[in-house]
Parts: C-alpha cells; structure tokens; sequence
C-alpha cells in the first residue's frame, strides 16, 4: 500500500533544541494523528521485547505493537538502541534523545494472524542525514488507506503548529519517494535531499497539496496575500516568522492537472530548473505523479 509522508525541513540548532523537539515531535505527534491506537500501544500488554532481535511473536495476533528506536554517533560509529513500545519504556527515549542522534523513530503497527508486524499504522521520525548534518527532518508516514479528511484535517494541523515553531526552510505533505525526495528531487534532481537541503531557502525543494513556502521565497512570490491573490487556492496561511502555509485544494485527492500546474505557475520562479523525466516502470507501478511537466526556462 502507498504511504503518505509529512516532512519539516529545518536548520540543526543544538543537540538540547534537538532533544526538545524530537521528543514533542515523536509523542505528540503520534498522539495528535493516532491518538487512539497510539495510547492502545503504550497500555498494551503481552508484548514480546526479544521480537526486536527474533523472528518470533510481537504479541496477540490482531493487536497493535509499536517500536521506539534510535541510531546514536559515538566515537565515529552509529549504533542502534530499540525498545517495544510501552509506557514503561517511552522514558528510555528521551535519554537517548539527548545524544548525538542521527535518526529516532517511533511506529505503530497492526499485528497479522501469526503476531508478525502486518499494517503499518503510523511513523513518526526526525533525522539528520549523514550528508546533512546541519538540518533536522521531522517526518510521519501513514497508509493511504487511512487518510482521509479527518487525517488530512490532523496532519495539515501538525504541520502548521510545528512550522509555525521552527521556521522551515520547507515542508509538505506527499507520497512517500525513495530516501525522501519530493517529487521535483526525483525527476529534475538533484537526486539527494542532502544536496538540496543547503539551498532549500533559496530554491523549492519542490510542491505538494499541502506544503510551506520558507519566508525567503514567500517575500519572492509577495507574502502571503500575493500568494493568495495568484490562484484559487483553498487556504492560505502566514505563519509567524514570515513563511506561507499553502492547501491547494481541501482534499488530498484533488491535487490533479489543474490544480498541479495552478501550483506550478505560483511557485515557477524558485524551482530548480529542467524539464521533469518520466520513468517507465515506476510510472505504471508507483504513486500517481503529482508534478507539471515542464521546464521553469
């Protein structure tokens, strides 16, 4: 099934602003989009810790199961720290959280007919890629089976609160790429978040359905009533350090032709250039392209 990821691009300001954040985002956050099984997970009982180092058993089949987990620098190495996910063992994460932490997640899963991890239900995660160290990721990624409005609704609400906190130099919500591109990334280049984070104040790391321009390239495009006043988009919204929360259209599933190049024509001057490649196999396999196809030139 296809999966719907949030991202927030930020600048690295200290591993204590780190830590701080980390941890609202990862339990807050898991709380605000999946409230329910989020806090069924933490109460959850008969769960097996040693299924994180064997094939055997979660737990009961049909219930849920979640994993916090960390990987951690230390003297030139990364390792890797993971618990099941319980209210007795949610304290452990924010020990580790004040280290030198290159990726933490937390996930939820659904439990199949053997007790095996099935469905993914929810991950929320924040990483700084080995490529760019400088920049905070924070990410949560949902089946597109279980997005509908009221999840639309709680995502678009999460993004916002926590852009307005940290001044991104982007954000959106999409399917889920490879390493976490954006689409434009993945058809234009270039290929590696890595190298488009630095410039991401500067040039589009690309455009979605929901998405927030950074505050350099919203004065660019006239704030947030020239944004407004350049098509019909559905909400419009100047955050607190200037930058400009952008909904297309209500629903995820709008965001089609015309509403892609309405998009397109808004944002043209801070994209990367070069016309966007089409891709065969993925094309006929993978999400529904959600870019314009054509050249910023």
């Amino acid at each position: 099934m296809r999966q719907i990821r949030c991202e927030i691009d930020t600048e690295y300001r200290g591993a204590e602003a780190m830590a701080d954040l980390a941890w609202r985002w990862l339990t807050e956050g898991a709380d605000r989009l999946e409230g329910e099984s989020f806090q069924a997970v933490l109460d959850s009982t008969g769960q097996v810790e040693e299924s994180l180092k064997k094939s055997v058993p979660c737990g009961p089949p049909g219930s849920l199961w979640g994993f916090l987990s960390v990987h951690i620098v230390s003297r030139g190495r990364v390792t890797n720290r993971s618990r099941v996910l319980t209210r007795k063992n949610l304290p452990m994460l924010r020990k580790w959280l004040v280290l030198d932490v290159q990726l933490a997640e937390i996930a939820v899963y659904r439990l199949d007919d053997r007790g095996m991890p099935g469905q993914e239900v929810l991950r929320m995660g924040v990483a700084r890629d080995e490529g760019s160290r400088d920049w905070v990721r924070l990410s949560a990624e949902t089946p597109e089976g279980r997005f509908g409005p009221a999840a639309q609704a709680r995502l678009m609400e999460l993004l916002r609160d926590f852009s307005q906190e940290v001044d991104p130099s982007y954000a959106q919500v999409g399917y889920s790429l490879t390493l976490g591109r954006t689409e434009h990334e993945e058809r234009v280049g270039p290929p590696l978040p890595e190298w488009t984070l630095p410039e991401s104040r500067r040039l589009l790391r690309g455009y979605e359905w929901l998405m927030v321009i950074p505050r350099e390239i919203a004065q660019q495009l006239g704030g947030g009533d020239g944004i407004a006043a350049a098509g019909d988009f559905h909400r419009v919204e100047t955050l607190r350090d200037g930058a400009v929360l952008l909904q297309v259209t209500p629903e995820f599933d709008g965001f089609t032709s015309e509403a892609i190049e309405r998009t397109w024509r808004l944002v043209r001057p801070a994209l990367r250039p070069g016309m966007p490649k089409r891709f065969r196999d993925s094309d006929a396999w993978g999400p529904p392209s959600r870019i314009w196809y054509a050249d910023i030139a």
